[in-house]
């Protein structure tokens, strides 16, 4: 094979955006042609496989259900301060109905989601009692078969955690750090050291991306009453007292060069915070995933209230202060190891 050497010179290099004009905007047509195809096939899939109904019953998509009033009901136990008794009314009919339906279907009513049902109504019962409130109306919202059942676990409810277990948080090692993180809503209102947050946020950098392309951006709200306002529109948090520090985690479309990368904003994202969260917990900081499954007119809400650019997709929220001397959080129990893994 011979080898024909070429002398271009910068001229002829330069790219001849007149000429490749036709080509780009024929391959841009093209590429939103297949991003609509794969859109309404993501939308399809969704559509089939979510659990959009309490007749979506198969086992996987009940077991969900459960776990989502579940953990709905353990964010209430799990309140220091303002605990309102007899709380989260439809979080209970809603696990009665989906864990009655469990039962009738024959699943496994000694697995993990059932027994995690069973367990936190337990909980909720006991808390009741040992604030002599009534629990008399429980046995009008609750099937009397389900709270007379015994837990085989008993993981419901809520644990206490302690400010002076996090002070060698610097010096764990990754099993131990990770193990011992938990999400905190409720902070202490001491101020906390901005360096830090910044030195997590370095640490999260590190961070994998589809082709090294780090299209994350960090949007930064320390002042509280532009925090209330963002949150009052994400409608997770649920505290008076706001973070010191409110992350807005997004990354940017633009970084993106396919169609097939359409979903991508969220894995690099999720990877991004993940590592955050770990670096905050490593700096002693408490701080809580708060999740971006906004209505259109909260999203635009946010995105004018923070600023946000309009190739930055939202992913996740992140609330972070100081810990309290003590506080109670969700237990939020795991599923087993053979729970999660699919042999092939």
């Amino acid at each position: 094979m011979q080898l024909i050497k070429t002398n271009r010179g910068p001229e002829q290099r330069r790219v001849n955006l007149h000429a490749t004009w036709p080509r780009q905007s024929a391959k841009k047509l093209l590429q939103k042609v297949r991003l609509l195809y794969l859109a309404r096939q993501d939308t399809a899939r969704f559509s089939r496989t979510a659990s959009l109904s309490l007749f979506d019953s198969d086992q996987e998509r009940l077991s969900s259900r459960i776990m989502y009033n579940v953990h709905a009901l353990e964010k209430g136990l799990a309140r220091n301060h303002e605990f309102r008794g007899g709380f989260g009314r439809k979080a209970l009919i809603s696990l009665n109905d989906a864990m009655l339906l469990y039962r009738d279907k024959g699943y496994d009513t000694e697995g993990f989601p059932y027994d995690e049902g069973v367990a936190v109504l337990k909980a909720y019962s006991q808390l009741h009692l040992e604030m002599d409130y009534d629990v008399a109306f429980l046995r009008e919202l609750i099937n009397p078969v389900l709270l007379d059942t015994a837990s085989v676990r008993n993981a419901g409810g809520s644990k206490t955690i302690h400010k002076h277990d996090k002070s060698a948080n610097g010096s764990k090692n990754f099993r131990d750090l990770a193990l011992g993180r938990s999400s905190v809503r409720e902070f202490s209102g001491a101020p906390i050291d901005h360096n830090c947050v910044r030195e997590s946020i370095s640490i999260a950098l590190k961070t994998p991306s589809v082709c090294n392309r780090q299209g994350w951006r960090v949007y930064w709200i320390d002042d509280k009453l532009t925090a209330g306002e963002v949150l009052r529109h994400q409608r997770g948090f649920g505290y008076r007292e706001m973070p010191e520090v409110l992350l807005c985690v997004t990354v940017s479309n633009a970084t993106f060069l396919s169609p097939v990368e359409r979903n991508q904003g969220f894995v690099d994202g999720g990877l991004f915070a993940m590592s955050l969260l770990y670096a905050l917990e490593y700096q002693g900081l408490a701080a809580v995933p708060l999740n971006a499954c906004l209505y259109s007119n909260a999203q635009k809400e946010i995105r004018k209230i923070a600023g946000i650019a309009d190739p930055d997709v939202i992913v996740m929220f992140i609330a972070i202060g100081q810990f309290p001397e003590e506080c109670k959080v969700p237990l939020s129990a795991r599923r087993t190891f053979e729970d999660v893994i699919i042999r092939s």
